[in-house]
C-alpha cells in the first residue's frame, strides 16, 4: 500500500523559482511523485501567487 500525500502551495511555488535551484529540483521531485495529490484550493492559491508575485499574465497562469 502506498501513502498518498497532498502537496502544499509552497512546494508548487518552488517549482517556478529561478533563484533557488536546489529547492526547485526537490519540489519538482515531490510534485512528480506518483503518490502526490494537489487540491483545487492549492491550485487556486498557486494561480494567485503566480499572478501577484511572479507577475505572470492570466493566460500564462492558465
Amino acid at each position: 500500500m502506498s501513502d498518498r500525500f497532498f502537496v502544499d502551495t509552497n512546494i508548487l511555488v518552488y517549482c517556478y523559482t529561478e533563484d533557488e535551484t536546489a529547492k526547485k529540483q526537490k519540489a519538482l521531485g515531490i510534485v512528480n511523485h506518483p503518490d502526490a495529490f494537489i487540491s483545487a484550493q492549492v491550485l487556486t492559491e498557486l494561480a494567485n501567487t503566480l499572478k501577484r508575485k511572479f507577475k505572470l499574465d492570466w493566460q500564462v497562469v492558465e
